[in-house]
């Protein structure tokens, strides 16, 4: 790394690297200077080189986001990784064609030393002005690379340069210098054993997560899965001495009979909340001498599932007014699984037999704030107003999954319902 100097100690590197590209071919002096172009053009043969821009590089420039502790310790020093943008341009008295001369000079030796030597570096750093520069000490090394520039960049460039006039030139990339912070980060923990370990292990790979009713040898379905459904995880390399599945926040040990290298077999925790949650498979290894639920190393890819809740009936009904603009109540809807404090509740209501000629009217209520912890996690209590006294279809949604409908015979719904009717 390098510290504030490192982009003036690249100027001035490459300053050097010109002057040493001249000789012996350009038999005369040739001034060469760290500056923009002079707005009255040299008469005297000369080299400007004139960094105009500096832009985060593209590849490195997260290092400026440095690791930190939970409790905001700073662990490593952030860094600012930058590319540096050079115009070189060339004065002479153009019936000899010294600008095009030297021109010539300079591209052939960044063409050939393309990257700073150390060597360079350190005797450009040997200046008074960059006592202190420690780019030389940097592993990332300074690369040139020439830069193409259309008609309509090169004038934009130059019209930006304020009555100065044109002058042969070629524009210069240098990739990438770093600089960084002046914050010590802490100094790393004291290790006390060292124990790497290598073990042979494709890693376990979860394909699809499908659910089937619990404890029976149905052949698994997709779609949400209800309290009375178990997960069926299927993969590759799934088998292990130990395998753990993450749901969500929370982990599960399964049994060795309950999993196989393509098939995983796994009993929701009741607690689960409803709502969306992630199946993920973790393989324990055994290390000195310790246990292997401490060393959970192999993780597989993550797949999602939906848990559904379902209503348990009746639903009840408090505080009701019928008014001109409807009817409002309270209703009082009992979940078969907790919520948690968090959660985002949804009361949908859909008229279960409209009208002839008119469609069904849908409504949706939120579910105002509990009180933290929940009194009753399992039940929800929604205020609905404007309603029609009919009957309604009720679903409760929770972080975006809907609570499970009743399906009759002909494949119409009928419940679970809320009668306001009277």
């Amino acid at each position: 790394m390098s510290n504030h100097l490192a982009i003036a100690t690249v100027s001035e590197a490459l300053r050097l690297l010109i002057i040493r590209a001249l000789s012996p071919d350009i038999p005369f002096a040739v001034e060469v200077g760290t500056r923009k172009p002079p707005s009255e053009p040299p008469t005297d043969p000369a080299i400007t080189v004139f960094l105009y821009q500096v832009t985060p590089n593209a590849s490195l420039r997260n290092l400026d986001a440095p690791t930190r502790t939970t409790d905001g310790t700073l662990l490593t020093r952030p860094t600012a990784a930058l590319d540096l943008h050079y115009l070189i341009s060339c004065y002479g008295e153009e019936s000899r064609l010294i600008g095009q001369r030297l021109l010539g000079c300079v591209v052939r030796a960044l063409t050939e030393q393309p990257v700073l030597s150390r060597q360079l570096i350190e005797e450009a750093a040997a200046q008074p002005y960059l006592a202190g520069a420690d780019l030389a000490a940097s592993p990332q090394r300074v690369r040139f690379t020439a830069a193409s520039m259309d008609v309509d960049e090169l004038s934009k460039l130059w019209t930006a340069l304020f009555q100065t006039p044109f002058a042969l030139s070629v524009a210069y990339q240098a990739t990438a210098v770093l600089v960084e912070g002046r914050t010590d980060p802490v100094a790393g923990k004291p290790v006390l054993r060292r124990t790497v370990r290598a073990v042979p292990s494709r890693g376990p790979v979860v394909e699809r997560v499908l659910s089937r009713p619990a404890g029976s040898r149905d052949a698994p379905e997709e779609g949400p899965v209800t309290k009375d459904r178990e997960l069926v995880v299927d993969g590759s390399g799934l088998r292990a001495d130990l395998v753990v599945v993450r749901l969500g926040e929370q982990r599960v040990t399964v049994g060795p009979g309950a999993v196989r290298d393509d098939r995983l077999v796994l009993a929701v925790p009741e607690d689960l909340p409803p709502g969306v949650h992630q199946v993920q498979v973790l393989h324990g290894l055994a290390l000195d001498g310790r246990p292997a639920a401490e060393h959970l190393a192999v993780e597989s890819n993550a797949q999602t599932f939906a848990r559904q809740p379902r209503i348990l009936a009746p639903i009840g009904t408090a505080d009701r007014a019928d008014g001109p603009a409807g009817v409002s109540a309270r209703l009082d809807v009992r979940l078969d699984l907790p919520l948690r404090d968090d959660q985002h509740v949804l009361l949908l209501l859909d008229e279960l037999h409209p009208p002839t000629g008119r469609a069904g009217a849908s409504h949706q209520f939120r579910a105002p704030a509990p009180p933290r912890p929940r009194s009753d996690p399992f039940e929800v209590r929604v205020p609905v107003t404007g309603l029609r006294p009919t009957v309604y279809l009720a679903r409760v949604q929770v972080d975006g999954v809907p609570s499970e409908l009743t399906v009759d015979g002909d494949g119409s719904f009928t419940g679970p319902v809320v009668d306001l009717t009277h």
